[in-house]
């Protein structure tokens, strides 16, 4: 049953996408569509196309939100909330872990700085 209801969900989320899809922009009103848009605004005219579409886009929204629920409700019920506890749930606590002690650094010889040359001072006329 399951199995069922998601087959059908997915169907009719393929049949909402389809007909978001060949619904008339608000410019064009399914005169400039052709294939099942052009052939929906012959049989109802423009207006009643836009609403027809409009109120069979709701509908089929409307059963894939409550069978999505329904399916939720019933099949993923409590029994599977208790199978999803986190893992850490009854497990011990670590070990508390001790600071590690800083290795103290040998002195090291400082470097001798560098005397500047000295410059000869420039030889002019």
């Amino acid at each position: 049953m399951y199995t069922f209801l998601v087959f059908l969900i997915s169907f009719l989320g393929i049949i909402l996408i389809g007909a978001v899809l060949i619904q008339p922009g608000k410019a064009d009103m399914a005169s400039g569509m052709s294939g099942i848009g052009g052939q929906l605004g012959s049989m109802f005219g423009s207006r009643r196309t836009a609403d027809t579409l409009t109120k069979i886009t709701i509908g089929i929204a409307a059963a894939v939100l409550l069978l999505s629920i329904l399916t939720n409700k019933f099949f993923l019920g409590a029994d599977s909330i208790q199978e999803r506890n986190a893992v850490t749930i009854g497990a011990p606590a670590p070990p508390a872990q001790k600071a590690p002690v800083p290795v103290q650094q040998q002195a090291q010889p400082q470097p001798q700085q560098a005397q500047p040359q000295q410059v000869p001072p420039p030889q002019g006329k």
